[in-house]
């Protein structure tokens, strides 16, 4: 069978913005063979890169300071003076914009993802700052390893409630 990959519109989905589901673009572009709801690969746009992800949290320097120092990530200078912009990875940004009042709503599957190499220090960060991550079971302190490509997971919740996958695809196989 031919590689297929998820779209958001398979799942039922739509783009989404700054709001509760904000990380709901959840790429589903992993590729996958034979799932239900996919799409062939001539059917998907080629030379897309994820840039940014934008959430809309309650307090800005709360948030700022979560993906700081819990999650490593630097604050870089941000081009509007509403919003606080963090770089991770290989290029990628976070955008924060504060002043969100309602909570936010939804479970894990909302959920967007980083990629490291190892989760090992990864989880000894998030214990040095008492932040609870969750296996795909639920379980306090689980690993996920559902995937078929072997790639382990976990899943744990910003100070606004959104909900954030770690997991190590970037790990030397």
């Amino acid at each position: 069978m031919a590689n297929v990959r998820h779209t958001n519109e398979a799942r039922g989905g739509a783009a989404v913005a700054v709001g509760a589901r904000a990380a709901a673009f959840a790429l589903f572009v992993g590729a996958a063979a034979g799932v239900s709801g996919c799409v062939p690969d001539e059917h998907v746009v080629r030379g897309f890169a994820l840039e940014h992800v934008s959430l809309h949290v309650a307090d800005d320097v709360v948030s700022v300071r979560f993906y700081r120092d819990v999650l490593g990530m630097r604050e870089i200078p941000s081009a509007s003076p509403q919003r606080r912009w963090l770089a991770f990875g290989r290029g990628g940004e976070l955008h924060i914009a504060g002043g969100r009042t309602a909570p936010v709503q939804g479970d894990d599957e909302v959920h967007f993802a980083l990629a490291c190499e190892d989760l090992e220090p990864i989880m000894k960060r998030l214990a040095e700052h008492q932040v609870a991550w969750y296996g795909s079971d639920d379980r306090p302190g689980g690993v996920s390893r559902t995937r078929t490509d072997g790639v382990r997971q976990i899943y744990l919740r910003d100070p606004d409630g959104y909900w954030i996958e770690v997991n190590d695809s970037l790990r030397r196989r």
